[in-house]
Parts: structure tokens; sequence; C-alpha cells
């Protein structure tokens, strides 16, 4: 079995018959994006929060040497859309790192324009 889904499979058993039926990360992170949403809607913070540490797995270097199948499926299957919520903004304080945020602002823009980038930041700053 391979690395991304092993992982997949300890954060997230619950999922486990998606995990096991993507042949690829990307397949997994399509369906995982809507499986999030989900979460989001049921206000379920610890499935919320295993969804973001296991994509912070896929995005370092355990997921394989950078870029991998693992960071580049969460970083635009996942990442990317999450700025798309506005309804998410207040809570990217919570779960996203100072540094994390940063490192993510270039995948975090790419459905975002200027100005709605700027709000965001401005969002994440002042959020407690």
């Amino acid at each position: 079995m391979s690395t991304w889904r092993r992982r997949a499979i300890q954060f997230l058993p619950e999922y486990r018959q998606a995990i096991e039926g993507s042949d690829t990360p990307m397949v997994l992170w399509i369906e995982l994006v809507l499986r999030f949403e989900d979460a989001f809607v049921a206000n379920d913070q610890r499935l919320l929060g295993r969804f973001l540490e296991y994509a912070a797995w896929c995005m370092s270097d355990a997921a394989g040497r950078l870029p991998s199948q693992s960071s580049t499926a969460v970083a635009c299957a996942f990442y990317e859309h999450l700025p798309t919520h506005r309804e998410y903004w207040p809570y990217f304080r919570s779960w996203f790192s100072p540094q994390q945020f940063t490192a993510l602002i270039p995948v975090f823009s790419y459905h975002l324009s200027d100005g709605d980038m700027a709000d965001l930041k401005k969002c994440y700053a002042s959020a407690s």
C-alpha cells in the first residue's frame, strides 16, 4: 500500500473506502475536499483538524521529495479552493500557523483577485 494511502487511512479512517478506491492522491483530494465541506457544515472541529493534519503531511517532506504527487494534489484540489469559501476565512487563523499561512499564500491566491487576497490577509491578521 502506498504511503499517501496509508497515511490517509491513519488520519481519516472513516473514509477508508474512498481512500482505497482512489487511484492517485489527486483523485483522493478531489473527494476529500467535499468531505471537508461536509465537516465544516456539521461544525466537526476534530474532523476538520484531521483533514488539515493530513493536508499538512501531504505538503511535507514526509510525503516524498517535494514536489510530490501528494503535495501537488493537496495544493491543487484542496488548498487552492479553501479561500474561495469566504465563510472559512475567520477560521484560517486557527487552521494555519503564521508560517503555514505565509507559505500557502501563493496557493491561496490562485483563485482570488488581488483585492480578495488582500482581504483574506486582513481577516487572518485580525482573527483572534
